[in-house]
């Protein structure tokens, strides 16, 4: 972690549990975690806040995961943003889904350690 730079990761989920989790993990990575739990939520701190990578659930209470990315990736001062999903459902068409709304990569559910750090250091540092 050595000279790398600090990464500003926004978490967007509607489960508590899992927000508290993502963000105590990239923090003991030296990041700053944003949370949201909604999509509506989401798209204002990525506009306001204009963080480095942003990991979203496929599952959200108002708008699902899919349309967060795409209206992510069709509004200018956000579509820089790389943006990974995350689901419990590993099924090839969500992981294709994820893909053409303009996700960078899809992840299955629950996130290993190892595994969200290596995402992190591969979009965060772009």
């Amino acid at each position: 972690m050595v000279g790398e730079a600090m990464a500003r990761i926004l978490f967007v989920d509607d489960d508590p549990h899992t927000l508290e989790t993502l963000s105590k993990s990239v923090s003991l990575f030296g990041h700053e975690a944003l949370r949201a739990s909604s999509g509506e939520q989401a798209l204002a701190l990525a506009a306001a806040e204009l963080p480095d990578l942003i990991i979203t659930d496929i599952r959200l209470a108002d708008i699902d995961g899919l349309a967060l990315t795409r209206q992510l990736q069709d509004t200018p001062g956000t579509m820089q943003i790389p943006v990974v999903i995350l689901s419990a459902s590993p099924e090839l068409e969500v992981a294709e889904a994820a893909q053409q709304a303009g996700a960078r990569e899809f992840l299955s559910k629950p996130i290993r350690l190892n595994t969200l750090q290596e995402v992190i250091q591969r979009y965060a540092s772009q």
